[in-house]
C-alpha cells in the first residue's frame, strides 16, 4: 500500500436524545431513522493552509499534574498537539519563569490563595513536554508585572536549552476590567505604546518569531466583563490596532454558552433568591428536554457567526487570529464533559477552520476537570455535577476524546478544505438560527489525506467518499448518548472499519 493512497476516515456522530432514560438503548438497523445517500464534493471556496502547529493547548497546569508524573505526558501525546501554550492564561500576568510559579510580593488573584502545595513549572519541564509531545511552545509574557528585558532572558534561556523561539503572545485578557488591568493599561493605546516597544526588542534577538498582541473578543462571556469598565473593552480592539506596529496577529478568546437560558422557563424568570444548586438542577431539567441538544449544539456555529461577523472583520491586511483559548464556558458542571460538550468543542475546532486568517488555536485547558479539560487531572473530575461519576486521573474527557482525533487529522498540516454534502439537513439553534447537521473537511498532507466529520442530528445517514477519496480507506467511527457523562473510554461506542460508503448510525428519541 503506498502512503499517499491511504486515506483515514476520523468520524464522530451523535442523533439528539431528548431523555436521559434508557441510556443503555440502541436503535437496530431496522428502526433507525435513515437518510438516503449522501455524496460529499470539495469546496472550493472554503480552503485554510495548516501548519503542523496549527492545534494546541492552553496549559494552565497550577493545580497540576507535574509534568514528569508517570503516563501524564503519554496521553498528552495522544492528542497530537501542536503547540502548548506557556504558561498558560491568567497567570502569565503574574508569573516568575525563573522560578516556575507565581511572582512573590505582589497582590494574587484569592482563587489562587487556596493552593496548598504550589506546581512549579520550569523551562525545563517545558522542554520535556514538548520533546515528547512533538508540540513547539508558545510563550505568553508578562507585561503586566515584568520587563522586556527579563522576558527576553527567558526567551533566551528557551532557546539555549533547545526550545524553538516561533511563537509569542504579549500578556492575556489585559482588556478584562479588572482593577488589577485598568491601572497598568488605562486603554487599549496604552496597551498598544507599550508593546510596540517589546516587539521592538523582540524583533532584534527572534527576528522570524511570530507575535501577537491581546484582542477582545466582541461576544465573550459577560460574566468575565467588568460592566463599569466595558467602555474601555468595546473600545480595546480598535485602539490596539489603530497604533500598534510590527504584530503579525491578534488574539481571541471565544467561548461559548449552553443555551440553557433558551431552554428553561425557570432561568428565565432570573430568580434572585434561587440557590446555584437550583439553578444547576433547573439547567438539568432544560438539558433533558426534548430537542435540547439541537439548540446546545448549535451554540458553537452562533457564537462562531459573532467571531466571524466582528472579530475577524477588523483584521488589518496581512494580520493573523491567533485563538489562543476556546471552549464551552458553564459553570453549573450539566453540560460539562458529557458526550454533547465533546462535539460542542469539536464543532468550535472546526469552525474555525472557516476563515483562512486563522493561523492557530488552543483549547483551553489541557488538564483540569470535565469543565474545561481534555484530561482529567484528578478521580474528581465530575465534582460540580448533580450526580456526579468518579473519574481516573488521565482519561481523556468527552472533549478530549474528539480533540484526540481531530489531532490526528491536523497533525501533519497541509491544506485543508472544508467538504459539501448533497443531501445535508439544517437544524434550528436559538433564536431560529439554522446550522448544518454534517460538517466535514480533508485535510491533504503529504503523505497522506484524512477526512474528519460530524453528524450532529437525531438521523443515520450514509455518506459516500469515493468521490474525495481514492485508495484504501480505514476509519474510525465514535458516538455516545449526548446527555451522557464521559467518565471512562467504556462510555464510549467506537467502532472501526474499511470502505468508502460509511454509515453515520443515530440515536432515536424514546419517546
Amino acid at each position: 500500500m503506498k502512503a499517499n493512497k491511504f486515506i483515514l476516515i476520523i468520524l464522530f456522530f451523535v442523533g439528539s436524545t431528548t431523555s436521559c432514560t434508557s441510556q443503555e438503548k440502541r436503535p437496530t438497523s431496522q428502526n433507525a431513522n435513515l437518510v438516503g445517500l449522501v455524496k460529499t464534493s470539495e469546496d472550493a471556496g472554503k480552503v485554510i493552509t495548516l501548519s503542523g502547529n496549527f492545534n494546541g493547548f492552553n496549559a494552565q497546569m497550577m493545580r497540576g499534574p507535574s509534568w514528569q508524573a508517570p503516563g501524564f505526558v503519554e496521553r498528552v501525546k495522544e492528542l497530537q498537539p501542536g503547540l502548548i501554550r506557556y504558561p498558560g492564561g491568567t497567570v502569565a500576568s503574574y508569573w516568575d519563569w525563573k522560578t516556575g510559579w507565581l511572582m512573590e510580593g505582589i497582590e494574587l488573584k484569592s482563587e489562587w490563595k487556596s493552593i496548598q502545595t504550589p506546581n512549579p513549572i520550569k523551562l525545563e519541564d517545558l522542554k520535556f513536554a514538548c520533546d515528547k509531545s512533538g508540540a513547539q511552545p508558545l510563550y505568553v509574557l508578562n507585561l503586566m508585572n515584568s520587563t522586556v528585558r527579563y522576558q527576553l532572558e527567558m526567551l533566551n534561556a528557551a532557546k539555549k536549552l533547545g526550545l524553538p523561539v516561533n511563537y509569542i503572545e504579549l500578556d492575556n485578557e489585559l482588556y478584562l476590567g479588572e482593577g488589577f488591568y485598568v491601572k497598568k493599561f488605562p486603554s487599549g493605546k496604552d496597551y498598544a505604546i507599550e508593546a510596540n516597544k517589546w516587539i521592538i526588542e523582540l524583533k532584534k534577538e527572534f527576528p522570524n518569531a511570530r507575535i501577537a498582541v491581546v484582542g477582545s473578543s466582541v461576544k465573550e462571556g459577560a460574566a468575565k466583563k467588568e460592566k463599569k469598565f466595558a467602555e474601555r473593552t468595546n473600545n480595546w480592539n480598535r485602539e490596539v490596532l489603530a497604533e500598534i506596529k510590527g504584530a503579525d496577529a491578534i488574539t481571541f478568546h471565544v467561548y461559548g454558552g449552553s443555551g440553557f437560558n433558551f431552554l428553561s422557563n425557570q432561568l428565565e424568570s432570573d430568580n434572585e433568591n434561587e440557590t446555584a444548586k437550583e439553578k444547576a438542577s433547573s439547567m438539568q431539567t432544560a438539558f433533558d428536554k426534548p430537542g435540547s441538544i439541537a439548540f446546545i449544539l448549535g451554540s458553537p456555529f452562533m457564537r462562531w457567526n459573532n467571531a466571524n461577523t466582528y472579530d475577524y472583520k477588523i483584521l488589518p491586511k496581512g494580520m493573523k487570529a491567533w485563538v489562543t483559548e476556546y471552549n464551552l464556558f458553564e459553570r453549573e458542571g450539566v453540560l460539562a464533559g458529557t458526550w454533547a460538550h465533546g462535539l460542542y468543542a469539536l464543532s468550535q475546532t472546526l469552525l474555525f477552520l472557516e476563515n483562512p486568517a486563522t493561523e492557530l488555536i488552543c483549547f483551553h485547558n489541557l488538564t483540569t476537570s470535565a469543565q474545561f479539560a481534555a484530561i482529567f487531572n484528578n478521580n474528581q473530575g465530575f465534582a460540580k455535577a448533580l450526580k456526579p461519576k468518579t473519574t481516573k486521573q488521565f482519561d481523556f474527557t468527552a472533549a478530549g476524546h474528539c480533540l484526540a482525533l481531530s489531532g490526528q487529522a491536523m497533525a501533519e498540516g497541509g491544506l485543508a478544505v472544508k467538504l459539501n454534502f448533497s443531501n445535508n439537513e439544517s437544524l434550528s439553534a436559538n433564536r431560529g438560527q439554522k446550522y448544518p447537521s454534517l460538517n466535514g473537511w480533508i485535510v491533504k498532507g503529504n503523505k497522506q489525506k484524512k477526512v474528519i466529520v460530524t453528524n450532529l442530528s437525531s438521523k443515520a445517514v450514509t455518506v459516500d467518499f469515493s468521490e474525495i477519496i481514492t485508495g484504501d480507506v480505514t476509519f474510525t467511527q465514535l458516538d455516545a448518548i449526548p446527555q451522557q457523562q464521559i467518565a471512562k473510554e467504556e462510555d464510549l461506542h467506537k467502532t472501526s472499519g474499511a470502505g468508502s460508503k460509511i454509515k453515520l448510525p443515530a440515536y432515536l428519541s424514546p419517546f
